[in-house]
Order: C-alpha cells, then structure tokens, then sequence
C-alpha cells in the first residue's frame, strides 16, 4: 500500500490515505472534520463510511429522508449507500472510509461480528448516539493507529490494521448496547437492493447466478437489476462476479491453497471455468495474478 499521512495527532487536521497499488483505488483514509465542506463534493460511496462527531450539529439526508445529529454520535453508512451532511455550523469530527478490498489486502476477516453489526442492518438508522466516555473509548485506537504509521517499524501496517480492528469492535459494541432504532419507512428499491446486497455477501460461495438470489429473496430476477442498477449502476451478475473476484483475489495473495482448491472453495467445479472467469474480469490469469502481486510485495 501507498501511504500518504499529515498531521500528528487527532487534534490537529489530520488525513491518513493508503492507495491500493495495483488498481489505484483508494483503500483507507482518515480525515478530521472541520465543517461538512468534504461531504459536498462527496461522488464515490464504493466505500464504507464510520464518523465520529465529537462536538457539532446538523442533519443526514438518508435514504429519502432527514435525521438529525448533535455533539457525541457516531454516524455508519454501508456500502453503496448514497447520503449527504449538512451542519449548522463548524464541525469536529473524524470520518473513516474503507473500501472492501482494504481488509483482504491487510489480513482481515470480513466476515467478523462487527462489520455485521455496523453495516449490515436494513432499515436503521444511520447515527447512534454516545457518551463522553464512549467517545474517548473510540479515539484512543484512531490515536495509536496515526502514531505507529509515524514510524517505520517492522509491522507497522499490521498493528496500524489491528487498531482498525479494535475501533470496529468497539463501535460494534456500543451499536449492540444502544439497540438498534429504526426508520420509519424505506423506499422499496432501496430496502431490495440491502437485501440483495445482504444475500450475495452470505451465499456468494454456493450462488453464482441471479436466479438463486431471485428465489432466495422471493424477488423477481427483474426486480433485483432494477435496484442494483437504481444504487449501483451495475447488474445482478456484475455483483455477484465482483464478490466473487474480491474474495479468490484474496485467497491468492494471503494464502498458498492449490488454484483449484479456491476454485472448489468458490463454487467452481471446473478449474478451467473459474480461470476463464477470474481472466475475463483481471485480464490475468490466477497464476499470474498470484505471481504478481506476491512480487510486489517483496
């Protein structure tokens, strides 16, 4: 990863940017909020999104909707989730962006409890309301994360990610003690496209085409394109395959499985079919994908 950081501690305006290398994709950034002036230009929601508002209020265009926020909240956006923010006036605070592939890149289990409570919810709302204390709780591994990527130790990205880990973790926890409230209603294409988002997320291994997500959900196959599309510009198919590529490109780099035990791990009987799949969308094959990124991390 490319790192590009300013600042020194949370006090100061503070921007932590790791690019992913090979595809040029902003994996991770930090940023300490000031205003909402960085939420007006906001294009790109490929990422998930965690902020902390210490001291500052104003409203979240959610889904058709507006809620309000005030001093000491913390705000969660899944993937894929359109939003806007507008304060009433100056802002502090701290935005955490992460796309998929940054936690595959970094040794990470998507798969864990926290990112399942955080953002995978239907239907809640967006901001939970927190202590002084809690807060603090929250800061202290944001704070430890931007002092061990001010130094060049050995592992430094590897416990900068555990930090990472250990702020999900936290917010997770304190999401479960809130309890989770929820809107008062959701537009239906955006409720069917979480759905959809939900399903392919756990049964992407053993599903790979979009009638099995069609008769899953009891939703026309029609139906689910039409929200993927509304959200996402894509179809079915593309999100299905990208899940797919995200977790064998995974599997590649941190593991040394045989190509034909992911492929067999992937749904993929067929070795041949999976390296024509996995070609098509790479323009390598899993060989030389492996080789590759390997290389570049010597």
């Amino acid at each position: 990863m490319k790192l590009k950081h300013y600042g020194e501690t949370m006090t100061e305006q503070t921007i932590i940017e790791l690019v992913n290398p090979e595809t040029n994709i902003l994996a991770f950034k930090l940023i300490k909020l000031n205003d909402d002036s960085y939420f007006k230009s906001l294009e790109s929601y490929n990422c998930y999104k965690v902020i902390l508002i210490r001291k500052g209020k104003g409203k979240i265009a959610f889904d058709n909707a507006m809620y309000e926020f005030s001093d000491n909240c913390l705000i969660r956006f899944p993937i894929y989730q359109p939003f806007q923010i507008e304060a009433d006036g100056p802002l502090d605070g701290i935005l955490l962006q992460f796309h998929p592939d940054f936690f595959w890149n970094h040794k990470y289990d998507m798969e864990i409890a926290s990112k399942q409570v955080l953002f995978t919810g239907i239907g809640e709302k967006p901001s939970i309301k927190i202590t002084k204390a809690e807060m603090g709780q929250l800061l202290l591994p944001l704070d430890n994360l931007i002092s061990e990527l001010h130094n060049n130790d050995l592992g430094r990205y590897d416990i900068t990610i555990s930090w990472v880990k250990i702020f999900m973790v936290y917010a997770s926890r304190m999401k479960l003690k809130k309890g989770v409230v929820y809107v008062e209603a959701l537009s239906t294409v955006y409720y069917t496209f979480r759905k959809l988002t939900n399903a392919i997320e756990q049964h992407f291994q053993r599903n790979h085409r979009p009638a099995d997500y069609a008769k899953l959900l009891n939703i026309t196959v029609k139906t689910l394109n039409r929200a993927a599309k509304h959200q996402l510009g894509k179809t079915v198919s593309d999100m299905i395959s990208d899940r797919i590529i995200t977790q064998a490109k995974h599997e590649l780099y941190l593991s040394d499985k045989p190509i034909k035990q992911v492929a067999v791990e992937l749904g993929f009987h067929d070795i041949s079919y999976f390296s024509r799949f996995f070609r098509v969308r790479m323009d390598m094959s899993p060989e030389a994908y492996r080789k590759s990124v390997r290389e570049d991390a010597d």
